[in-house]
């Protein structure tokens, strides 16, 4: 059993995806300006939603297209993607960037951390999905 409780990763989960798409946000306007700094907040902005969704609902055919959303080691690397994705602008989105950046890092390292189990939303149908848990022999 781990000592983290299960509120830490809703909380940390949409408090990064709504920084994130609040950063995107800000960076769209870069339209004229920076219109590659703008293309990357669209992709920021597409990939921080489902982060949000995913707290309050798992749509079923999402596991099998983007895997990555229900691993510690995934979504840890979509953080740090998403970071670099919208860390053009001022010192606050420098800042978001970092924080994300860090919460990354610290998601990725809860990968490899055997006493830390999954939350519920990293499961597909009911089922864990971390490495060694598979219980059932494939034949």
């Amino acid at each position: 059993m781990s000592g983290i409780p299960p509120q830490f990763f809703k909380i940390s989960n949409i408090a990064t995806g709504a920084l994130i798409a609040l950063s995107a946000f800000s960076q769209l306007t870069y339209l004229f300006k920076n219109f590659s700094a703008f293309l990357m907040a669209l992709f920021a902005l597409a990939l921080s939603v489902p982060i949000v969704y995913l707290e309050f609902r798992v749509p079923p055919n999402l596991y099998r297209f983007a895997s990555f959303y229900f691993s510690f080691i995934g979504r840890g690397l979509l953080y740090m993607l998403l970071a670099l994705l919208v860390s053009f602008g001022g010192v606050f989105k420098i800042l978001i960037a970092a924080i994300v950046f860090t919460m990354g890092g610290v998601f990725v390292g809860f990968q490899f951390v055997p006493t830390i189990q999954e939350p519920e939303n990293f499961r597909a149908e009911g089922n864990s999905i971390a490495v060694g848990d598979d219980d059932d022999e494939i034949i």
